[in-house]
């Protein structure tokens, strides 16, 4: 229960700190500006920003975001197979003029 309440006061703290931040970069003035007119040392505003910044980094889960992709029948049927030596490439009907050139001198090179 003691942890739950350190973590509570903390994450309170974090988010009155960010708050203030955030305040202090959208207010257009320096942060030295701000700090005095706020009654805040300077350090302390330093102090609170390298807190807040190391909480956000070291505290947040990865999250993975599924992406779906749109198949497209052009992609899926081959336009032509371009045989030089022993490379080839299959070439489809959405490749651009340089990319088939790359691909010729690619093949060219092998």
């Amino acid at each position: 229960m003691e942890q739950s309440l350190q973590t509570l006061s903390v994450n309170q703290r974090l988010a009155e700190w960010s708050e203030r931040i955030s305040s202090c970069r959208n207010s257009g003035i320096s942060i030295r500006q701000w700090c005095l007119e706020n009654g805040i040392v300077e350090k302390t505003y330093y102090y609170w920003q390298r807190r807040v910044f190391k909480a956000l980094t070291t505290h947040q889960e990865p999250y993975f975001a599924r992406v779906p992709v749109e198949r497209r029948n052009d992609c899926l049927e081959i336009a032509a197979t371009v045989r030089i030596g022993n490379a080839e490439a299959d070439i489809y009907p959405s490749a651009d003029a340089s990319a088939i050139e790359a691909i010729c001198r690619a093949l060219k090179s092998c």
